[in-house]
């Protein structure tokens, strides 16, 4: 890999054009480093803090590590994605080639390096664009984040631990050490909508004297930028990241009900905030539409969810009652193999729907006292075509042994084992041509 020299020739990430004015979506100035990127080995491991460098590997093609006098484009950290844009060599003011795509952008140490799929000289002026829909999106989100975190600040027990953006559409979420009850979540929710409306102003400041804790080891202070974000009189936080300049653009934050439990004892909460947040809602309102016609029920929330609880009841009911159907079936084709093997005949028991239970409901069925001094077997198979199935054969050991041995010669993927009176195996998937010579050698 190419060696990038660590001194800094254009601005230090802190003070980037996209830091300054997140709001810029285009910016011209120029190359002042290019060096060809290859890709690391491995076996090469990251140092400890240090900054992870994720390339979009959706192409194996050469790219290039650019460094620019300033930069629009946002380089991943403080838990927000990289920016999306194009960069557009100038000759005056006029372009010189096609715009070059530009889907990562990343810091090292104090240094904000593009990734290009094609190389500039030092020196050459190019104008920078940022994807601002991806950017806006970014923003609303990790603002967002920002104000949700000092709602929950404070209230007893509810810090941040940590956080993580979304996809595109996705939601995020934030880690705390204890599940909020389902009132404290409503009340966060309503609290941090009422700050929006409110439209607090968010500034950034660059204090000599800012806590540098949250900095990442690789981060030079003495030679970088510490900024602090504020949100009115509400939370000061130290963040490298773009972020609005009022709390009215964030919009709107909806909490998810759901939770999850992470290391044990820590609870995750999701959210989404701003576009993102009410297209959710959208798609929700939608959706429960689309149910209460499905439902023939109205489109009060309520009501559905009471129809749907309906709904799932009767349909729980059918399924034990198939069950139990199945169960029933499994006797009657136990009781049937019973007698062919009284009779010295091999069995075939065969259901795509079989479970294990239905499987051993039919050799409990058949019983051991059956299979003493039988000559046949029972071969019970189960799955549909193209699917994968299990298979047990049941019947004297020595009896199940030359089974095993016929089948494994007409069923090419089986596997299994076992000991003794049952054997026991799965196909990958069954073949329609498998599934009736396995057929035939039982009826045999």
């Amino acid at each position: 890999m190419a060696t990038v020299h660590p001194i800094v020739q254009g601005r230090v990430v802190g003070a980037l054009a996209c830091q300054r004015d997140s709001y810029l979506q285009t910016l011209e100035t120029e190359v002042v480093s290019c060096v060809k990127w290859s890709r690391p080995a491995v076996s090469q491991k990251p140092a400890k803090n240090a900054q992870k460098m994720t390339v979009k590997a959706e192409t194996d093609s050469d790219l290039w590590l650019i460094e620019l006098a300033d930069s629009v484009l946002f380089p991943e950290g403080g838990g927000q994605p990289t920016d999306y844009g194009t960069l557009l060599p100038l000759k005056g003011n006029h372009t010189t080639s096609p715009a070059i795509p530009i889907h990562n952008v990343q810091r090292q140490g104090l240094r904000c390096l593009l990734y290009s799929p094609q190389p500039l000289s030092p020196g050459d002026h190019v104008r920078q664009e940022v994807d601002f829909t991806r950017r806006w999106d970014h923003m609303q989100q990790h603002t967002g984040q920002h104000l949700l975190s000092a709602v929950m600040g404070t209230y007893d027990g509810l810090p941040t631990l940590g956080w993580g953006m979304g996809k595109e559409g996705d939601m995020n979420y934030v880690d705390v050490p204890r599940k909020p009850s389902p009132e404290e979540m409503r009340d966060i929710q309503d609290r941090c909508n009422q700050l929006i409306r409110e439209n607090l102003p968010i500034t950034v400041k660059t204090p000599e004297n800012a806590q540098d804790n949250k900095l990442p080891g690789d981060y030079d202070k003495s030679l970088g930028i510490v900024r602090v974000i504020s949100i009115g009189d509400l939370d000061q936080n130290t963040c490298c990241g773009t972020h609005l300049r009022q709390t009215s653009h964030v919009s709107l934050i909806l909490l998810s009900a759901k939770t999850q439990t992470v290391h044990s004892k820590n609870c995750r909460l999701f959210f989404t905030a701003g576009d993102r947040a009410v297209q959710l809602s959208s798609n929700s309102v939608d959706a429960m539409s689309s149910i209460s016609r499905l439902m023939s029920c109205g489109s009060a929330p309520d009501e559905i969810v009471a129809n749907v609880k309906r709904l799932w009841d009767v349909t729980a009911e059918l399924k034990k009652k198939e069950a139990n159907l199945l169960l029933d079936l499994a006797r009657h084709e136990g009781n049937q193999a019973r007698t062919l093997l009284q009779g010295g005949k091999n069995a075939w028991v065969y259901h795509p729907d079989g479970t294990f239970e239905f499987i051993n409901r039919v050799v409990s069925t058949v019983g051991a006292e059956t299979i003493k001094g039988c000559l046949g077997v029972v071969i019970i198979a189960a799955g549909e075509v193209k699917k994968p199935g299990p298979v047990v054969v049941y019947g004297e050991k020595e009896a199940v042994e030359a089974a095993v041995a016929k089948i494994k010669g007409v069923v090419k993927d089986i596997k299994g084992g076992g000991k003794g009176e049952r054997w026991q195996g799965k196909v990958p998937e069954w073949r329609r041509e498998e599934m009736e010579a396995l057929k035939a050698l039982a009826c045999s």
